[in-house]
């Protein structure tokens, strides 16, 4: 049974522990990279024995941010820590198999700002009204009296503008914006983050964009809209999938459509999917039929089903959420 704290009591918690594995969810985004890299600093920082991990590493357009390459792929073997801490995930097979098969930790913290429907957890520390799970960890670390460095405040405003695509999507607020004012005055740079998530993309990226928007694909009555990326589409572009994170935007930007869905083969039987939602359909509902989540306009899930299949099968359940 999970027990959900608050940022004291949490800290405190910290405090006490000496050796930490940090962690976040496969395919991770600049909400989950940004929020270990700040924790992991600041715990170093203080003397901590930290090993932050990544099973799919760092993505090309957030390597820049301080300290990235000491972000491990591997994980560790016969190796004991006191804390295993979940950034931006609830569940341990969402961050790696080897992670999910972990014994020798002494307590697993959830530290997160989605609402969760379960956590495999012993210690949770949810913010649902924060825009990014960094903006919780920020609160975290002044709660329990580290200093915001220059190089946390960068890693910390990074996940603000992503998770808020730079201020723009309906999870900004007055408190956003003051936070984002607060970590450009402690050192963060916005141009960093802008000129390398947003101004800095390989022609790669182009080239497969331009193979997956002639796969749009608008229905029910123009409340949905469907995009997708194919095995042969990263061959023929030169792409590789993480080319592709910043897709899921493009067709829900079309008028009138409510649902947008970018479907993603990653193998023949496995099949990712990135849902956004404008207004009314909670997306995160739909992504927890398929063992995912996430928020209510922003989700995902990995559909065990070849691309057409999972297609089909989510298609289902967006139209019973639209009332089509």
């Amino acid at each position: 049974m999970s027990k959900d704290l608050g940022y004291g009591a949490l800290a405190n918690e910290i405090k006490k522990a000496r050796s930490f594995i940090i962690a976040s969810h496969l395919n991770p985004d600049g909400d989950g990279i940004g929020s270990i890299l700040a924790l992991g600093i600041a715990l170093r920082r203080m003397g901590k024995d930290v090993l932050m991990y990544s099973k799919d590493g760092v993505p090309f357009n957030l390597v820049f941010l301080p300290e990235a390459e000491k972000i491990r792929r591997e994980f560790p073997a016969d190796r004991h820590f006191d804390m295993a801490i979940m950034l931006d995930c609830a569940q341990r097979s969402r961050i790696s198999e080897e992670f999910a098969a972990l014994k020798d930790a002494d307590i697993f913290i959830c530290i997160d700002h989605h609402l969760l429907e379960k956590a495999e957890a012993d210690l949770l520390l949810i913010d649902k009204a924060a825009a990014s799970t960094g903006e919780v960890v920020m609160h975290l670390l002044e709660e329990a009296g580290f200093e915001i460095t220059p190089d946390i405040a960068q890693c910390i405003y990074t996940t603000l503008v992503v998770d808020t695509g730079f201020f723009k999507y309906s999870n900004t607020s007055a408190h956003s914006l003051e936070m984002a004012s607060r970590l450009v005055k402690l050192g963060a740079d916005p141009w960093a983050s802008a000129k390398n998530l947003e101004e800095s993309r390989p022609i790669e990226t182009i080239r497969l964009l331009a193979l997956s928007l002639s796969t749009i694909s608008v229905g029910m009555n123009g409340k949905y809209c469907s995009m997708e990326i194919s095995q042969k589409m990263l061959l023929d572009s030169g792409a590789s999938m993480e080319h592709s994170e910043e897709f899921a935007t493009y067709p829900r930007s079309i008028a009138g459509v409510e649902v947008s869905a970018l479907f993603r083969e990653v193998e023949p039987e496995l099949t990712k999917v990135s849902l956004r939602s404008k207004d009314i359909v909670d997306v995160a509902k739909v992504a927890r039929f398929f063992g995912g989540g996430g928020h209510a306009r922003a989700a995902g899930a990995r559909i065990k089903l070849p691309l057409g299949e999972a297609k089909r099968s989510l298609e289902e359940i967006v139209k019973k959420e639209l009332g089509e």
